[in-house]
């Protein structure tokens, strides 16, 4: 479990400096050396915050909004590994750790945030959606998919070069779902939870997560109106400003890519536990669009002025504070990276690109007699993608293309799919390694 933890961990992407993370078990603190996926004794002894966690895991960062990203991560991965509802890997981010991880684990610099990790009964995994549009400005996410977490942690789709065209509203209500959404859980004081952790349930970020699209920009509402209120599940979109402000928001912002759509993420007021939220919304948002074919970017360290900027060409309130921008859109391009065919004596299989700009893959195979075919593409866990063929072919030579879409005409995600292949009593398979 702390071995999976820390890989989720390390596996955030970093706006700054690069993270250091540490890990405190009974037995000593440690700093996790990722490229090496192993423990270095950073101090000897227990140095626990709290005698029952199993484990601790600390994160110095020089963007604090970095090490909100990285413990989300975290978190998720070790809801990732229940299963079932007794005796699984609990998780809770800790003000009180996080002091006394910077007071006695002797850390380079300070600890941004730590959470405490501990085997505990714990209200099991569901899919029941709670996240419904009260005026149907939104559709209904979807709260369940083919994509592991694991696997879009692997390979998250992060770039800054986007296709062109623009974001349905199904994928917009996705993205914002995953980043500050409701799900199905209760906080304390009666609160609605939602898809990251709070300090105390703040919710710091409720109306202040904003959609730049091309015919206007959107406050994102969790909860019902007026948007305040704690205790409600709201999912819809408010405007605040119409017309194409995409342009004015580049021009505002150093090194921000030309992507479709843009979230703004505000604070309030600036402190570690708002941008550490920042963070949790922002890895978020990218962890879905990693899944349903989409890429993401992040754009952090906004200066006074680029705030300024940016509040300037969307309308957003000067009570609310930018502090990181997600760029999302689709890969601008797909491409197979690695191929490996193997087949029965007689098909001949064999894989190539067949659009360096469309991303298709061709799927080339020779049939020694007539046969009932079947073709589909399988994820890396057995399920099927995509069926290519499923009817009798002559004998001779055959090519099918696969666009890189699954069942429902969305874009596959980064990662390793297999073509299988049976001719009678004839079969093959390819590996098919893709890279949006």
């Amino acid at each position: 479990m702390l071995a999976d933890v820390l890989d989720a961990t390390a596996r955030a992407p970093v706006t700054a400096a690069p993270l250091v993370i540490y890990a405190a078990t009974s037995e000593n603190v440690y700093v996790y050396d990722a490229e090496g996926h192993s423990l270095v004794v950073h101090r000897a002894g227990d140095w626990r915050s709290d005698g029952s966690a199993a484990f601790e895991v600390g994160v110095a960062a020089e963007n604090t909004l970095d090490a909100g990203a990285a413990m989300h991560l975290a978190q998720l991965e070790s809801i990732a590994l229940w299963t079932g509802t007794s005796n699984q890997l609990a998780s809770c981010p800790r003000a009180s750790a996080t002091t006394h991880a910077n007071n006695n684990w002797n850390p380079v610099d300070p600890i941004d945030i730590v959470v405490s990790f501990g085997i505990r009964n714990v209200a099991g995994l569901t899919d029941d959606l709670v996240a419904v549009s009260s005026d149907g400005s939104l559709p209904n996410p979807e709260t369940d998919g083919a994509i592991s977490l694991d696997s879009a942690m692997v390979r998250p789709a992060y770039d800054s070069t986007f296709a062109a065209g623009d974001l349905s509203l199904h994928e917009i209500s996705q993205l914002l779902w995953a980043s500050y959404g409701c799900s199905d859980h209760w906080a304390g004081g009666s609160k609605a939870g939602l898809v990251c952790a709070s300090a105390v349930a703040y919710y710091y970020l409720t109306q202040r997560i904003y959609l730049v699209g091309p015919d206007g920009v959107y406050r994102y509402h969790n909860r019902l109106p007026p948007g305040g209120d704690l205790t409600t599940r709201d999912h819809r979109i408010e405007m605040v400003a119409a017309g194409d402000v995409r342009p004015a928001l580049r021009l505002g912002v150093s090194g921000l890519p030309d992507a479709p759509h843009y979230l703004v993420v505000c604070v309030g007021s600036t402190g570690s536990w708002p941008e550490l939220e920042v963070g949790f919304a922002a890895v978020g948002a990218l962890l879905e669009a990693s899944t349903i074919g989409l890429q993401g970017y992040l754009t952090a360290g906004l200066s006074a002025e680029e705030q300024a900027s940016i509040r300037e060409a969307t309308g957003i309130p000067p009570t609310d504070s930018p502090m990181l921008v997600v760029s999302l859109g689709r890969p601008a391009v797909v491409s197979v990276v690695e191929v490996a065919a193997g087949a029965e004596v007689g098909l001949g299989l064999t894989i190539e690109n067949h659009s360096t700009s469309g991303g298709g893959v061709a799927i080339h195979y020779s049939l020694p007699v007539d046969a009932p075919v079947d073709l589909a593409v399988y994820d890396c866990l057995g399920r099927e993608v995509r069926k290519l063929t499923a009817a009798k072919q002559g004998k001779g030579p055959h090519t099918a293309v696969w666009d890189c879409r699954d069942t429902r005409g969305r874009p596959v995600v980064s990662g390793v799919y297999f073509c299988y292949l049976t001719a009678g009593r004839l079969a093959g398979g390819a590996k098919v390694v893709i890279v949006h």
